[in-house]
């Protein structure tokens, strides 16, 4: 099942975003996400947070709409993109595009890219915005990167270190070499062929597809 979470972060270009939607299966928003959700003409099938974004006369309207909204407590542990994810999940979606998830406050940016880890190794997340595409390698993972004009490919490690890292069908190709905290080798790349290919054998790395 393919899903969309549309989260409250910042959307600047929305042509790009419904580039990669697709005909989603499942649509569920994370507060102010509704906002991205209704921009884009998708009605979801479930709202849930604290509403400290949409706030709560917008929640009213979505209920008095028939849309189902689900309040959870501002203090709490979880963040309402988690919440989101995580509910996704539940109801069964193993491929989910995470819209909205950054720009804006810098923790919640951080703190959805370290959620990526700690998901169901069988859900494959995905995050993009107006200038990336944001895709998580795990150990022993492979992965084959379409081309998208304009784009440079970063490889980042998501933890302190990745090793055996490979890449093939780019400018400047890797072959077994271990990325670390604290230094900047996999930061833009270039796909020379219609796709790239890449690899790692220990550890966390964030594919990141960046256009200006």
């Amino acid at each position: 099942m393919r899903a969309v979470v549309f989260c409250a972060g910042m959307v600047e270009d929305y042509v790009r975003i419904r580039s990669f939607l697709g005909a989603p299966d499942l649509v569920i928003c994370a507060d102010g996400g509704i906002r991205h959700a209704f921009a884009l003409g998708l009605r979801p099938a479930l709202v849930l947070g604290d509403f400290d974004s949409a706030g709560q006369a917008l929640a009213a309207e979505m209920e008095s709409q028939g849309i189902p909204v689900q309040r959870v407590p501002v203090e709490k542990d979880q963040t309402d993109s988690q919440l989101a994810l995580e509910e996704a999940i539940r109801r069964g979606a193993d491929e989910i595009l995470l819209v909205g998830a950054t720009g804006g406050r810098l923790d919640h940016t951080v703190a959805n890219l370290l959620l990526l880890p700690g998901l169901p190794a069988s859900t494959t997340v995905s995050i993009v915005d107006s200038h990336n595409l944001v895709r998580l390698l795990r150990p022993g993972g492979r992965l084959t990167v379409p081309a998208l004009p304009g784009s440079y490919l970063s490889l980042l490690p998501l933890s302190p270190e990745v090793k055996g890292v490979v890449a093939e069908g780019v400018k400047w190709p890797l072959d077994g070499v271990t990325l670390r905290w604290g230094e900047s080798l996999g930061v833009s790349n270039q796909i020379l062929a219609d796709e790239a290919f890449l690899a790692i054998r220990e550890g966390y790395l964030l594919v990141i597809q960046a256009w200006d």
